[in-house]
């Protein structure tokens, strides 16, 4: 039976992970946190098999996706794969406004996946250690906006209108760690591996919006005065890092004849031991006519700051099941996989508990004053389900491949708050992910090509600001140069992913 499996499994039998910087962090840059659990990508045959990997058949990954399943086979062996390119497409119809659209294509390397399986004297213990990114995320992108129309009442004539948005965001999650897994009997495994989490999040929005004449001078009741350009504008800034610690615990069964096999998999909210966060935001107002009262509002400029903000990043627990099957003369095989993550209630991501001196938040909410450089987040419980299969074709070609979902968790179709205070911007979009590729095996290497299909839609959204239909004041919301926002957004993520890995046996 032994020998029919390295059949099957050229890789996955004789995979593992190369620890070289196990409870080292590496810098990233991110955002937030992850709205979408199983976007990452973590070892290339896992991938292409949709993360359906619980049950059996993780290889270098199950460190990963369940201990229990770490080599027990005493080949210690040398893993790596990664996402030779990542090209995405993010379309936003209606994004700033009806009829303003954004279109932005981006290109990026994803993070590498790394580990070693060790040796071990005890046929019943396996070993592995493992450095790996189970979330790499970024988006970008900017909008100018020129219209020519009638914005400020009080002036004759029609006004040059400027309407500017500029976001970015990338939040990346790297992990190094350790696993054991122990034979309890011929059909039940049990595993355990822990890891330091090492986040960091770079983050900034910026919006402004600006009305002028083009001349020297306006017109107001057929008497000229000086020209002046009306202003407003919102500008955040903020970044942290993050380390933590992350558990896992797993076990396996495997039926007599070995054709099905049972894993479940527990991952235990983060355990936080220190971080870092800088938050700065700025507002300023001017030349700004309240036509309800006859009178400009105050010009006003407004710049707060914290350096070293008390920060608490949160992951959920998460319960995991999976099931692999083989055909009797096991040239084909299904294997599926059920997550639940549980919700997370709103809590304090960056917390800066202190008044500010502003008179008036500009924007979309009444945000407490206390909270004004505090960022928030929640989460929703969320359910994916993987589904792969493995197609022998001879000892040297396995044909791998897989369909998963990815459902966002975001708790608030508001882009810009939860319950009245701020959170990072973000668009709530479930994800899809088709992926296939073959494994191919050549004496002591063994190499996975892969390419993966990613779509995501989202069709009933708020446009983050409305630059299309601008108001000069709303005394409701205090909002100046730009109009209601409307639930007209329709954004989409096409994304096309080429990984590459590959694996060497280090003692044949």
């Amino acid at each position: 039976m032994k020998d029919i499996k390295y059949q099957v499994y050229p890789l996955f039998y004789k995979s593992g992970l190369v620890f070289i910087l196990i409870n080292c962090s590496m810098h990233v840059l991110s955002m937030a946190q992850s709205d979408n659990y199983w976007s990452w990508n973590l070892n290339t045959p896992s991938t292409l098999l949709a993360g359906s990997v619980v049950g059996g058949s993780a290889g270098p990954s199950a460190v990963y996706y369940n201990p229990a399943l770490i080599d027990h086979e005493n080949v210690p062996s040398f893993s790596l794969s990664a996402s030779i390119v990542s090209l995405q497409f993010f379309k936003a119809h209606n994004f700033v406004g009806n009829g303003i659209d954004v279109d932005k294509t981006i290109l990026k390397v994803q993070p590498k996946f790394l580990s070693f399986v060790l040796p071990s004297k005890n046929d019943r213990l396996g070993m592995e250690a493992a450095i790996l990114s189970p979330v790499s995320e970024e988006m970008n992108y900017r909008v100018q906006h020129f219209d020519e129309l009638d914005i400020i009442r009080r002036t004759q004539g029609n006004e040059t209108y400027s309407g500017y948005l500029n976001y970015s965001r990338k939040y990346d999650d790297t992990w190094g760690g350790f696993g054991l897994s122990y034979k309890l009997n011929e059909q039940v495994y049990i595993g355990l591996s822990s890891f330091i989490s090492y986040k960091s999040m770079d983050y900034e929005y910026k919006q402004r919006a600006e009305a002028f004449q083009e001349g020297d001078s306006v017109l107001i009741n057929q008497s000229k005065e000086a020209k002046y350009i009306a202003l407003s504008s919102f500008e955040e800034e903020a970044n942290y890092w993050d380390v933590s610690l992350v558990f896992k615990g797993g076990i396996q069964y495997k039926s007599k004849n070995e054709r099905l096999s049972i894993g479940a998999n527990l991952t235990f909210q983060n355990i936080p031991l220190f971080g870092h966060a800088d938050v700065r935001k700025s507002l300023s107002r001017s030349n700004v006519y309240d036509n309800s009262t006859d009178a400009f509002t105050p010009n006003d400029i407004f710049i707060e700051f914290e350096e070293n903000a008390s920060l608490r990043v949160k992951t959920p627990f998460s319960s995991a099941i999976g099931l692999i099957y083989f055909s009797e003369n096991r040239r084909n095989i299904i294997s599926f996989t059920l997550e639940y993550f549980h919700d997370i209630d709103p809590y304090a991501i960056i917390d800066v508990n202190r008044e500010v001196n502003n008179e008036g938040t500009y924007l979309d909410k009444n945000i407490n004053k206390n909270e004004f450089l505090s960022y928030y987040h929640s989460a929703n419980s969320v359910t994916n389900a993987g589904i792969g299969f493995q197609k022998y074709i001879s000892p040297a070609l396995v044909f791998l491949g897989g369909f998963r979902t990815d459902f966002a968790s975001g708790k608030e179709d508001d882009m810009w708050v939860i319950q009245d205070k701020f959170k990072f911007s973000q668009i709530h979009m479930d994800k899809y992910h088709i992926s296939l590729g073959p494994v191919i095996n050549i004496k002591q290497f063994n190499g996975v090509i892969g390419i993966q299909y990613t779509f995501a839609r989202n069709n009933d959204l708020s446009s983050i600001i409305n630059y299309a239909e601008p108001v000069e004041f709303i005394p409701q919301t205090d909002q100046a140069l730009k109009g209601e926002r409307q639930n007209t957004t329709e954004a989409s993520i096409d994304e096309i992913s080429i990984f590459f890995g590959f694996t060497v046996d280090i003692i044949k």
